[in-house]
């Protein structure tokens, strides 16, 4: 790692700004060119410890400052005026350090469908390379095979960076979940990796076989790199703008940026492109600091305007969760367990001499199901009446998202495109158990396709003021969100009370079955929060719709500033996020090559 000063006298032809999951594997593929000059810059420190390696530690480095941003939205107007906590990694690799680790692609359709938001070069077949291109998986093992990993190979990446493969350990309730979706009608998926993820399935993790520890953008990519004179990664730091000229002939070019180390500020310069990488929350409010965005808030902010651009910080969208817990019969090995002291020792002794057991692995199992599957049919009619009647009103047939309202529309009604996912934890702690020793499963609910749409914006010219994260929870055309998560929540109640699950359900603690809408619908006002996927607040759009880059990245009215993480979705996606932003890295790493000599390719 470089110092500041030093990094500040040094001319990079590229300087990525974010060395997270996208970041810090595309700056590490642009290195592959011995004549180029890559510069990166990180605000957390790199810290390959336990708490990220071990898949069995995944949450724990959630809002401490050392790892997390731990941003807070503002007051949500609907979700009893709280402020929801949408946790992102402040360390090098970025949440690509603190995820889940699932490496899922997301669904052919909707990549498909992007074009019909007048998106060109990104359908599911380059996509689907990008993210392939990214991944060096190994087949499971006979255990994994057991727990219906998935064993087909075309449909992997086999010689690339992020190891993958399935979990060696699988809690003993991952069978009966497994059966019970069965008999309800939801196939087992033998690979979700081919574009169709509707079914029930285990994931493929970003984990390393050989360790059974957590592969992420550091290790997979910049380690690689690292010792290259070429590439310089500068950690602790924060980008406050990037410098850009007076506009001549309508577009503004990047001259480097400013970053402030250890209170001082420090400048550095650029012969070929800036490119943003800092995540959803983070890239429009450095856009709008560097006089990028809808003139307005810029001009309330003192900012001069550079590139007037409305569509930055818009369109922010997330997938939105609520749980529910129950209470088990009989005894069963869950994440309760670790909260004794003595038998969590154990099982990280366990892993650290052997690299298995509890800690070696996480939840495994995922459900993506349709409408069509969770919402019962007379419901779904007046569900959609009601969406329909609401979507004629002048502000969103007149709106530039017009085209996403319809493609979303669509979606709806067809089953090949996933709206529900549902996510098996084992583990639950609430207040009012009194069974000595009890043991615990909490079941998750998260919509795929939220209607809602918020903004993220700069609220001052200072880049160490969060900027305003409004997700605008549960605030959608026709109540259609709440619509949407009151039958994902009855229809867990089935799930919990059916097959070989439901035999293992002492009872479900809350929210209840017994309970009517409106207490189901207070009890998701209160406790609805954030899956952690935001995206779409830098969205790959038409200009005329709102959008902040084109088909190549590029943010439109400059000449050589580019964005690549999870804001430049123009629709989120019903998948985690995870494999698609590795591919982002690589098709962003084509698009930027493809007018030299060398393939990126390290």
């Amino acid at each position: 790692m470089e110092a500041a000063t030093a990094f500040s006298r040094q001319a990079f032809d590229y300087i990525v700004v974010g060395g997270g999951n996208t970041g810090l594997a595309l700056a590490s593929l642009l290195s592959a060119a011995p004549h180029v000059r890559v510069g990166v810059i990180e605000a957390g420190l790199r810290k390959d410890d336990e708490m990220i390696l071990l898949p069995g530690m995944v949450g724990k480095p959630l809002n401490d400052p050392d790892y997390d941003w731990s941003f807070l939205t503002t007051p949500q107007t609907l979700a009893k005026n709280r402020r929801i906590p949408i946790p992102r990694g402040k360390v090098l690799g970025g949440s690509s350090a603190l995820n889940y680790m699932a490496y899922t692609r997301g669904s052919r359709i909707e990549f498909n469908d992007w074009e019909k938001l007048g998106i060109i070069g990104w359908d599911w077949n380059t996509i689907r390379n990008a993210v392939n291109a990214a991944e060096a998986w190994t087949p499971p093992s006979d255990y994994a095979k057991l727990h219906n990993a998935d064993n087909v190979a075309h449909n992997h990446g086999r010689h690339g960076y992020v190891k993958t493969t399935a979990y060696s350990y699988y809690y003993d309730l991952v069978q009966p979940f497994f059966s019970t979706m069965n008999k309800l009608g939801v196939m087992t998926n033998c690979s979700e990796a081919s574009g169709d993820l509707i079914g029930i399935w285990t994931y493929t993790a970003s984990v390393n076989p050989q360790t059974n520890t957590r592969s992420y953008s550091t290790n997979a990519y910049y380690d690689r790199v690292s010792s290259q004179p070429n590439i310089v990664c500068l950690t602790g730091v924060y980008v406050s703008r990037v410098v850009m000229s007076d506009s001549k002939d309508g577009v503004s070019r990047a001259l480097g940026v400013e970053f402030y180390s250890a209170g001082q500020l420090f400048s550095a310069s650029v012969r070929c492109e800036v490119i943003l990488s800092a995540g959803a929350l983070q890239t429009p409010q450095i856009l709008e600091l560097s006089g990028i965005g809808n003139p307005n808030i810029l001009r309330k902010l003192g900012i001069p305007l550079k590139v007037d651009l409305p569509g930055v910080g818009e369109n922010f969208q997330d997938h939105f969760t609520v749980t529910l817990g129950a209470e088990l019969h009989r005894h069963h090995v869950t994440v309760d367990d670790l909260s004794s002291e003595q038998f969590a020792q154990e099982r990280l002794q366990e892993y650290r001499e052997t690299r298995r057991g509890m800690f070696s692995s996480t939840l495994s199992t995922l459900v993506f199901i349709p409408t069509s599957t969770f919402v019962p049919a007379d419901k779904m009619k007046r569900m959609l009446a009601a969406l329909d009647s609401a979507l004629q009103v002048p502000e969103i047939k007149n709106s530039p998202y017009k085209q996403w309202y319809e493609l979303q529309r669509a979606w709806l009604e067809n089953d090949g495109v996933a709206q529900l996912e549902i996510i098996l934890f084992p583990s639950y702690t609430h207040v009012g158990c009194t069974k000595e020793n009890a043991k615990h499963y909490t079941m998750s609910v998260f919509l795929q396709h939220a209607w809602s749409r918020g903004t993220v914006h700069a609220t001052s010219t200072s880049i160490f003021d969060p900027p305003a994260i409004d997700p605008a929870t549960l605030d959608s055309p026709g109540d259609i969100d709440m619509e949407m998560l009151l039958a994902a929540v009855k229809y867990a109640f089935k799930v919990m009370q059916t097959g070989a699950l439901g035999d293992l359900t002492a009872k479900i603690v809350e929210p209840l079955p017994t309970w009517s809408d409106e207490q189901l619908r207070e009890y998701i006002r209160a406790m609805v929060k954030s899956a952690l996927h935001p995206i779409g607040t830098a969205a790959m759009l038409p200009r005329s719709a709102n959008g902040v880059v084109d088909d190549e990245l590029k943010v439109y009215g400059t000449a050589n500033v580019r964005v690549a993480d999870a804001s430049i979705f123009p629709i989120h996606l019903g998948t985690h996020p995870q494999a698609t932003l590795y591919g982002v890295a690589h098709r962003a790493a084509d698009i930027i090559t493809s007018k030299q000599t060398v393939t990126a390719k390290l």
